[in-house]
């Protein structure tokens, strides 16, 4: 048996201190492992995002325990974690091609790696036809699944994504949806998903809920 992805316990983070305080998240207990695929569902402030950040090691948690069990280094580099945030913009001077690039360059990578790298991920969310194209070209479905290939591309073990297809209408967000579970199945990640939308049946195996900061999970 593989070991987890990433494991919480008693995870809790606070912004700021005393009368100003706030509790993100609270007490939350949980794994991700390869075969993971998971969605949690909240309303805005529910602690979704704080908590995408938690498991990614970005931020440190106030209480509790974060692990990944399965990587060396630990926490892992952004190479092994594809995290897809919300405010994940285009630079609108790069086309599709670059945009998706630029990770993987100011890693270090070079050459083929990147090429081939870039042109794997840009055919996993369906844009290979793209490349060559500007941010302003694109469509609001094309431009957040070129936001999705960027994370994509490193090939991460672990897919985190805050709200992916915000600002699509319901049949584009379910299409992309139904692309970012898929390109998991191929990369052999483990992922969860944040969204303030129901997510739509049968596509995610795991359904959780953050209500105030603290997580539900009902499987």
């Amino acid at each position: 048996m593989t070991p987890p992805l990433v494991r919480a316990d008693e995870l809790a983070h606070t912004y700021g201190s005393g009368l100003t305080a706030v509790v993100a998240v609270h007490g939350v207990t949980c794994v991700i492992a390869e075969e993971t695929r998971a969605v949690v569902t909240g309303r805005a402030g529910a602690g979704k995002t704080t908590l995408l950040h938690l498991l990614a090691g970005m931020k440190k948690p106030t209480a509790g325990t974060v692990d990944w069990p399965a990587f060396e280094p630990s926490p892992p580099g952004p190479d092994l974690i594809g995290l897809v945030l919300q405010d994940g913009g285009l630079l609108r001077d790069l086309d599709v091609r670059l945009n998706v690039a630029l990770p993987l360059v100011l890693a270090g990578r070079t050459g083929t790696a990147v090429r081939d790298a870039v042109d794997g991920a840009l055919e996993l969310v369906g844009l290979d036809g793209f490349a060559k194209k500007a941010p302003r070209d694109l469509t609001g479905e094309q431009i957040r699944l070129a936001i999705l290939a960027r994370a994509l591309a490193p090939a991460p073990k672990l897919i985190l994504a805050d709200d992916p297809a915000g600002w699509l209408d319901q049949r584009e967000g379910e299409r992309l949806l139904g692309r970012l579970v898929r390109a998991a199945d191929q990369l052999a990640a483990g992922l969860l998903v944040a969204t303030a939308e129901p997510a739509p049946t049968g596509l995610f195996g795991e359904h959780w809920a953050m209500v105030d900061g603290k997580l539900v999970l009902d499987r």
